[in-house]
């Protein structure tokens, strides 16, 4: 299971946002980042200098099954 959690950036490929800028992280299950998402859930690049923090658990979904994730996604107001 995969867990996906709401962030705040601070530092958003090296710059700081103007505005409040969250976007969304995914974990595998041993906790490990495996992939970042801006707030329109499309993935970016991991390594761009971003500085972030964890606002909120959205759930766990089957990396099987991504229409779970998808829908942790909407019901966040992605989409």
């Amino acid at each position: 299971m995969n867990s996906v959690d709401k962030i705040s950036f601070s530092l958003f490929f090296g710059e700081e946002p103007e505005a409040a800028c969250y976007g969304y992280i995914e974990r595998n299950r041993d906790g490990h980042m495996i992939a970042l998402y801006n707030s329109y859930g499309e993935e970016i690049d991991m390594d761009g200098g971003h500085k972030f923090t964890r606002v909120q658990s959205l759930g766990k979904f089957d990396d099987e099954d991504r229409d779970n994730f998808y829908s942790l996604l909407e019901g966040d107001g992605v989409g």
